[in-house]
Order: structure tokens, then C-alpha cells, then sequence
């Protein structure tokens, strides 16, 4: 039991005593009565009842602090008690410490984040090109999938006499040789179509105004890759260097040969496919017969054409795709005198050097006289020395009548082709050096500009 005490106020034994607006809890402790005074505004003074107070320490011993000062005093909590205390309050604080070292963490990974997020924007607001003003799109008025606007120019200057006789008579010059422009697209879900219109001379002979012709215009079922239909104007299936691109042609001008003993475009309807992933292709159709731009046919008979390619071996050649293919194609017309032709021709592919060579042979048999025999043949090298440089080669040897010996065109063509951006902007430099029987040797230089867009 704690002491009393040492106040002139009668003992009291309490379990609490109410102090102003708190409550302070000392069981079992004798203490004099208390008067509380409350000041409004003030805190709670706590004073003896007697004034006077004969603790050795003083009035103040008898006041709410010293009687507090003096229980902790008096009172030893158990060791166990402080212990348990001691770890409850470390079991409390270490949460709100690892919270706090979390957060922390945090707030460093965030200014580390945030510090390279602002070093990225400033790097890709130095590399960042103003942009552009976007072009005005082109829309389609049907319901179109898919439609494509393009093109190409063939821009040539030409010095010389004539290599071949279809250079007789022409001047040095400049030739807008080509202008096409294009319209490609697909409607449907297997249907395709294309229209091209040249708007340059689209000739070698000499012109005197240039206007619009159409050159391919068809509509295409494509549900099938082994069965296709064609209809409309376009190549017929005859002639390798024919079929060929006139922008992927290595060449200022086509071979001799190829102008003169195949059939061009025609009106018809063709079916072509391939098979074997593309490994084999053919193409076989019906014309009117009469030309490109002509919707007449003049007899109740047609033109056939047929072709048949296959890619007999396809590898790897110093790291490079390299391949070799074969082709025979024919054709024939009974309107109004019976014509034929067959062609045969072969390509291989072995990176740097490409080499190909076509021979080709028509019949003719008019309604009145002998028949005529024509053909011609042409082996072509090429020759890249990277990228953008490429020499070419080619020799070729046409006949009008084998019969006669005496119409026999030799052309040798030496070409230097520059790549500027693949085949959309390159400029082609030919020379060319011909034997013609009809005129004695000539030679024609040809410079080219191609652009694709």
C-alpha cells in the first residue's frame, strides 16, 4: 500500500479522481480531498482544500503533477510488464517504418523513371523532321476494296543514225517514249481490275502529236491461283521479253525480234494459274486478232495464244537467290491469212551475272503466194555490280524471210543502268551498234530517265 500523503485535509481511499476535463486512475492510493477549481478558458488547478500544506517538498507536492511524480515514484512496474511493453510498441513501429522506407523506394524508382522518360522525349524531339502536309486522298466512288493510282515515264534523248530499221529516218531527238498512267484496284472478294492509258508517243517512229491510248484495260477473276480469268485488252501469252515489265526492262528498247514476231496486246479473254507453289505457270487465251485499240474482227476466227513456263531449279548462289527457267510458247491466227509462231526461251540466275536468251519463228501463209518464214533470236547478259550499278549485253539477229538470205538485222547493244532508288528512279545509257543490209552499219546512243510513282 502506498504511503499517504503528508496533507492536513482528511484521507480519502479512491479509485479515481476526476480533474477538470480528464480522468486520472490511481487505485488504492490515499489522498487528501481535493478541491478543483475550473477557470473558464484556463486549464484545471488542482489545490489543497487547507491552505496549508505540510509536505516536505511544498505546495506542490499536493497538487495534481506532484501526486503523479510521487505514485511513479512509489509504484516499480514489473519487469515483465516493461518488457511486454517495450515489445508491443517495436511490434507497432516497425510497419510505419517499412512503410516508410517503401515509400521512399518508390519516390527514388519514380525520379529515376521520370528522369529517362524525359531524356527520351528530348532525344525524339531533336531526331523529329517537321511533318509534312499529308496529299489530298483518293477516294473511291464504288465499293472498291482496294484501288491504286500509279504510273511511269520513259524520257529519252537520242543521238545517232539508225541501228535497225526501226530507227530509219529519225533525227537526233528528244521522245517522251512513255507516259502510262494507272488504275489498279479489286472489288468483291475475287475480282481485280486495271486500266492504263499512254499518254506518250508509245512508238520509236516519228510522231506528230501525242495522245491518249489505251494500253491494258481488264477485269479479273482471281478465286482460284491454278484458275484465273483475264478479259479485256491486255498482252497476249507470247513472247518472254513481251510479257516483260517495261519498267523491269534492263534495256533502253526491246529486241528486234520481239517487235517484229510477236502479237502484242489484243482484245480476247485468257485463263492462266499456276501450280507446284508457283513452280509451273500457264496462260492460254483467244483474241479478236486484229491489234491493241481495234474492237473489230473481221472474220468469224480468232487468234489463240498459249504459253507454258516452269522453274526447273531454284537455290542459293553465293548467299543470293539464283534460279533457272524455261518457257515455250505459240500462237496462231487464220484471219485473213493464216499466221503462226512459236518462241522458246530460258533464263538463269547466278548472282551477279543473269543471262537470258529467246528465239522466236512465224510462218505466214497468204491466201495467194509463197509462204514466208521470219526469225530472230537475242541472248542478253547482265552483269550487277551492286545496288545500284548494272552492265548489260545484248546481241540479237533478226530475219523477215529466211528464204531470201537477204533481210538479216545484227544489233549489238552495250548498256551501263544506274539505280538511283531501285527501278522507280533510274536512268538507263545505251549505245547501240547495228549491220542492217538495208542501210550499212549504224550506231544510236540512247539515254533514258525512268520514274515510277
Amino acid at each position: 500500500m502506498a504511503a499517504p500523503i503528508p496533507c492536513e485535509a482528511p484521507l480519502i481511499k479512491t479509485s479515481g479522481v476526476r480533474m477538470g476535463p480528464r480522468f486520472a486512475f490511481a487505485p488504492d492510493i490515499r489522498v487528501k480531498s481535493l478541491a478543483v477549481s475550473q477557470f473558464p478558458g484556463t486549464r484545471s488547478v488542482v489545490r489543497p482544500l487547507t491552505t496549508g500544506c505540510k509536505s516536505p517538498a511544498g505546495p506542490f507536492a499536493c497538487s495534481r503533477i506532484g501526486w503523479w511524480r510521487r505514485y511513479l515514484a512509489m509504484v516499480k512496474p514489473h519487469p515483465r510488464i516493461i518488457l511486454a511493453s517495450l515489445s508491443l510498441v517495436s511490434l507497432l513501429a516497425t510497419p510505419v517504418l517499412r512503410a516508410s522506407a517503401t515509400i521512399e523506394e518508390r519516390l527514388a524508382a519514380l525520379e529515376q523513371k521520370l528522369a529517362a522518360l524525359s531524356a527520351e522525349n528530348a532525344a525524339l524531339r531533336e531526331a523529329a523532321k517537321p511533318a509534312k502536309d499529308a496529299p489530298a486522298p483518293v477516294q473511291a466512288g464504288g465499293k472498291e476494296s482496294k484501288l491504286l493510282l500509279g504510273g511511269f515515264l520513259h524520257l529519252h534523248a537520242e543521238s545517232g543514225s539508225a541501228p535497225d530499221s526501226r530507227f530509219s529516218g529519225i533525227n537526233d531527238r528528244f521522245l517522251v517514249r512513255r507516259a502510262r498512267v494507272n488504275v489498279r484496284g479489286s472489288f468483291g472478294k475475287d475480282f481485280g481490275f486495271k486500266v492504263e492509258s499512254d499518254f506518250g508517243a508509245n512508238t520509236l517512229g516519228a510522231s506528230t502529236g501525242y495522245r491518249a491510248q489505251l494500253t491494258d484495260l481488264y477485269v479479273e477473276w482471281l478465286a482460284h491461283p491454278e484458275a484465273q480469268i483475264r478479259l479485256g485488252q491486255f498482252k497476249t501469252p507470247f513472247g518472254w521479253e513481251q510479257l516483260m515489265s517495261d519498267t523491269a526492262n534492263p534495256f533502253a528498247e526491246r529486241s528486234l525480234p520481239n517487235d517484229r514476231l510477236t502479237v502484242s496486246r489484243q482484245i480476247g479473254v485468257m485463263l492462266f494459274g499456276s501450280a507446284a507453289e508457283k513452280r509451273v505457270e500457264y496462260s492460254a487465251g483467244i483474241f479478236n486478232g486484229n491489234g491493241v485499240n481495234n474492237s473489230n474482227n473481221d472474220t468469224d476466227d480468232f487468234l489463240a495464244a498459249a504459253r507454258l513456263a516452269a522453274t526447273a531449279w531454284s537455290g542459293k548462289f553465293h548467299d543470293k537467290a539464283a534460279s533457272w527457267s524455261v518457257g515455250v510458247n505459240a500462237f496462231s491466227d487464220d484471219a485473213p491469212a493464216r499466221r503462226t509462231g512459236v518462241g522458246f526461251d530460258t533464263q538463269l540466275q547466278l548472282h551477279p551475272v543473269t543471262l537470258r536468251a529467246e528465239w522466236l519463228a512465224n510462218t505466214l501463209d497468204p491466201v495467194t503466194g509463197a509462204d514466208v518464214d521470219s526469225d530472230g533470236w537475242s541472248l542478253a547478259a547482265l552483269w550487277s555490280l551492286n545496288d545500284q550499278w548494272q552492265l548489260a549485253a545484248r546481241y540479237e539477229t533478226y530475219d523477215a524471210n529466211t528464204a531470201t538470205g537477204s533481210n538479216e538485222n545484227d544489233t549489238l547493244t552495250l548498256g551501263l543502268n544506274w539505280f538511283i532508288r531501285r527501278n522507280d528512279i533510274a536512268v538507263s545509257l545505251n549505245y547501240l551498234a547495228g549491220d542492217a543490209s538495208f542501210g550499212g552499219g549504224d550506231d544510236r546512243f540512247i539515254g533514258r530517265l525512268q520514274l515510277v510513282f
